[in-house]
């Protein structure tokens, strides 16, 4: 099945590249905050992730959730705010009948409040990941609980609940099976763990017939899997696993040389987004 898929930069946060990628300059550079709009022919328009939102700046108001905004400032322009580049799309936060959420990082989920109809998709480990801890652990891990809707468990789905889809050649680096999220082959969640616990990345067809795979935060470039080039060591704090996600950026790599044809797009690498959406034009 092929999906019209914009990808939307909503805000956008500033941070030394040299730590995203060790071969990096020292500068400040933008880091896009990605949400995913899926037009899908029979679940209506959906999201992957949502970026940024206001609810971010509330949250990190006091200590000592501030610090997050002091490592990692945002900026969201009025029109780059969810609603407004929905609008211009013709439709409104209402209408997003999903929301596919990659993991709970404050970037990735900022928006879910205000997606009042949404039925929200996860992995369930990443929830009970972030339900474990109090504040300052949570913190330290780049999680912000105050982030969901408080009835975010009664409206979430599990992708491991979903039908299996098997996983050949190259994908099977990513386990024996994906999650068949509507069960008709239209999106099919993978695991990619290391950056959190498990992180859900989706693999779909545009409505070119190209597949993507929206990896999120498995990798913060491609430059990662093509070259190896690792976060520096301050970043490789905030990884769940760091072992895990260096498995997991091989095998993207692996994935890469093998379908040279896969689009791959992680949420903040604006070279791999800025390509994709040239394509589309």
């Amino acid at each position: 099945m092929q999906m019209r898929v914009e990808l939307l930069t909503v805000g956008h946060c500033l941070h030394c590249e040299r730590l995203a990628r060790a071969k990096g300059r020292w500068s400040l550079v933008k880091f896009p905050a990605l949400a995913a709009l899926i037009w899908h022919p029979t679940q209506g328009p959906m999201l992957f992730d949502t970026g940024y939102a206001e609810h971010f700046l509330h949250v990190t108001q006091p200590m000592p959730e501030r610090i997050y905004r002091w490592l990692t400032p945002p900026v969201l322009a009025g029109d780059e705010r969810l609603d407004a580049q929905l609008a211009a799309r013709g439709l409104r936060l209402g209408d997003i009948r999903w929301c596919m959420v990659s993991h709970f990082h404050g970037d990735h989920v900022a928006g879910l409040r205000d997606l009042p109809h949404a039925r929200f998709i996860c992995l369930r480990e990443d929830l009970v990941d972030l339900r474990r801890y109090g504040r300052i652990n949570a913190l330290r891990r780049g999680l912000l609980p105050a982030l969901l809707p408080p009835d975010f468990e009664q409206r979430c789905d599990y992708a491991e609940d979903k039908p299996a889809a098997r996983l050949d050649g190259a994908w099977a680096a990513f386990g024996q099976q994906g999650h068949d999220l509507f069960g008709d082959g239209s999106v099919v969640a993978i695991t990619l763990p290391g950056h959190s616990p498990r992180q859900m990345g989706v693999r779909l067809r545009d409505e070119s017939g190209r597949e993507l795979l929206l990896c999120a935060d498995a990798a913060w470039s491609r430059d990662a899997w093509q070259y190896e080039d690792w976060p520096a060591l301050p970043a490789r704090w905030i990884m769940h696993d760091w072992p895990a996600y260096q498995r997991t950026v091989r095998a993207l790599g692996r994935l890469a040389k093998m379908q040279p044809e896969l689009t791959i797009l992680p949420s903040h690498c604006a070279a791999s987004l800025a390509e994709y959406r040239a394509v589309v034009r």
